[in-house]
């Protein structure tokens, strides 16, 4: 197991016990904290030099080709015209925009994004979190180095649809419009988030939900995502410049013909904490149910999309992200005796999270490590 650098260890420490006080204290800790977290992982993620597995990538994308295209052909793609763009049209016209007109150099671009996404994460988790320093510290290993330091288009474009939720429960259609629009600029696959505007109001129950997880399992071997291949390749990275994804995580051959690994572990846990409290957070949580069903079809999507890596992976991420946020707020809702066994299990996932992307060699292939990790503002 590789140690990780005190840049992230530090904070992470810190979050852990922001946490235990949030959960136990007898006054809940100041979320002026979360904007300093907030502005010192923007440094140490948007100032990175060569670390992360996309950095490569995303290094030659900025340099080699956003600047190619006229800003009338950017025009065009944003408005789904015709153009020579290929790749979504808003995180082209912020490479173009920086490199043309200011010339900066490629960690100006790394620290926009990791400021709009860090930002954007953090007012969602205050605004719908009854336990916001629970709910980053248990998104941190391994979310936070595979979004905000590796799939930063995904990441900042998830960011900007989670924020819309907003606008669903203002239920100010152009707004929540406006959002997908941009969300879907940075990376195509936010564009599924379209529906969520309608779809978060359809009521289910544990009936219906054990429904659509039984159908959905049954339904995994039968690769029916074959069927709308042509859709699905239209929201999905379509160079090898860009398709670099697994640069942390590989499927085992097992899981891939049907065995049972960690991804299913996580999600049968996440069920169970489901059907346990979804009639009490139904109860107390407003607008809880948004983040229900959002959860389901990320579920379902999961064991749709089994067998293909990239679609397990992409399509269901955007939508099971919410997940953490129905386990985290069903602290609220549980008993005494319960909610200590369940931030018992919390703790140990995150705790479980950390030695598992340490022991599988993830931190030194991104350069995380203290003897690898290199930033260009800090020592």
């Amino acid at each position: 197991m590789s140690l990780l650098h005190p840049y992230f260890l530090i904070p992470a420490i810190l979050l852990l016990f922001l946490s235990f006080m949030e959960v136990y204290g007898s006054k809940k800790p100041s979320l002026k904290y979360l904007y300093y977290f907030g502005a010192w992982f923007s440094i140490v993620a948007g100032f990175r030099y060569y670390v992360g597995a996309d950095y490569g990538a995303y290094k030659g994308i900025y340099l080699f080709y956003s600047n190619d295209f006229p800003y009338s052909e950017i025009l065009k793609k944003s408005i789904y015209m015709d153009s020579n763009v290929y790749m979504e049209w808003l995180y082209v016209l912020i490479n173009k925009i920086l490199l043309d007109i200011f010339k900066a150099p490629f960690h100006i671009l790394t620290f926009l994004i990791a400021i709009i996404t860090i930002f954007t994460n953090y007012n969602y988790i205050k605004e719908n979190s009854f336990y916001p320093y629970t709910y980053i510290i248990l998104l941190m290993f391994p979310n936070f180095f595979i979004g905000e330091c590796g799939q930063i288009r995904q990441n900042m474009g998830g960011a900007l649809g989670y924020y819309a939720i907003r606008y669903i429960k203002e239920r100010n259609l152009p707004m929540f419009l406006l959002f997908i629009h941009l969300a879907g600029g940075i990376h195509n696959v936010c564009y599924l988030l379209l529906p969520m505007y309608w779809l978060v109001k359809i009521p289910l129950n544990k009936f219906i939900m054990a429904l659509l997880f039984t159908t959905s399992v049954i339904l995994s071997p039968f690769h029916i995502y074959n069927y709308f291949g042509s859709f699905l390749d239209s929201i999905m990275p379509n160079s090898d410049a860009v398709n670099t994804f697994n640069g942390y995580m590989s499927d085992t051959a097992e899981r891939i013909n049907g065995g049972f690994g960690l991804p299913e572990f996580t999600i049968s846990i996440f069920v169970i904490i489901l059907f346990t409290f979804d009639t009490q957070m139904k109860e107390k949580l407003p607008y809880y149910e948004y983040f229900r069903n959002y959860s389901v079809i990320g579920v379902c999507f999961y064991f749709i999309f089994r067998d293909n890596p990239i679609y397990s992976s992409r399509l269901t991420g955007i939508f099971i992200a919410a997940s953490g946020m129905v386990i985290v707020n069903a602290l609220y809702v549980a008993n005494t005796q319960i909610k200590k066994f369940l931030y018992a299990y919390l703790v140990f996932s995150i705790l479980f999270n950390f030695v598992i992307f340490s022991s599988f060699k993830n931190i030194t292939k991104g350069n995380f490590t203290f003897d690898r990790y290199r930033n260009v503002l800090l020592p």
